[in-house]
């Protein structure tokens, strides 16, 4: 039996935040930074703003993630297929079943409203404070801390997820309120897609 503060004792309490992470990771459509990750994975509030820990956890899954400039990528193609279940081996299955207990349309789901989510509540009309239209890109600078950190991948991904929410054999079970008339997808429509 770990001792209270064991490391042992510790990843058991952490392990849906390793799921969690394997899950965003595997169906993410392109490698994410730590902003990133915490905005698109269900953590709890302190875990998300804090990068060291997320960076201490994502070490922990070392056999199958690296970080390298704050972005996470797997180690190997064959980490990535294995957590997927694309080989023959019995525990490869039991990896996937594992990490996509409730389905993958649910993680899809989780990564589709967590971005809406984001996006209602950061968007804003000249988010960059330029006050001028038509202002030269080449001329606009990064801002520390850039606002739209967390935002670049669900404002190209979004729909994506969304699509990938409602596909497969449980996609009925993602047909709720948000897709209704005045429901998250089309009040986000309404008020923040034009930024």
């Amino acid at each position: 039996m770990p001792r209270e503060g064991d490391p042992k004792d510790d990843k058991l309490k952490n392990e849906h935040l390793y799921k969690s992470i394997l899950a965003t990771v595997l169906v993410v459509r392109r490698p994410i930074n730590l902003t990133e990750l915490a905005a698109l994975s269900v953590m709890p509030g302190s875990t998300s703003g804090n990068q060291d820990f997320l960076e201490e956890l994502i070490s922990t899954c070392g056999s199958f993630l690296t970080l390298r400039d704050r972005t996470l990528y797997f180690v190997h193609q064959s980490a990535k297929d294995f957590l997927l279940g694309n080989t023959s081996d019995e525990s490869s299955r039991k990896a996937f079943n594992w990490i996509f207990s409730s389905g993958i349309e649910e993680i899809h789901h989780i990564i589709f409203s967590r971005s809406l989510d984001a996006m209602s509540t950061m968007l804003r009309r000249d988010i960059y404070g330029l006050k001028a239209p038509g202002f030269p890109i080449a001329h606009v600078g990064v801002l520390n801390p850039d606002p739209l950190a967390a935002l670049r991948y669900p404002c190209v991904y979004w729909v994506d997820h969304l699509s990938a929410s409602v596909s497969g054999d449980r996609g009925e079970l993602y047909r709720d309120e948000s897709f209704r008339n005045d429901g998250a997808v089309h009040t986000f429509l309404k008020t923040k897609y034009v930024y």
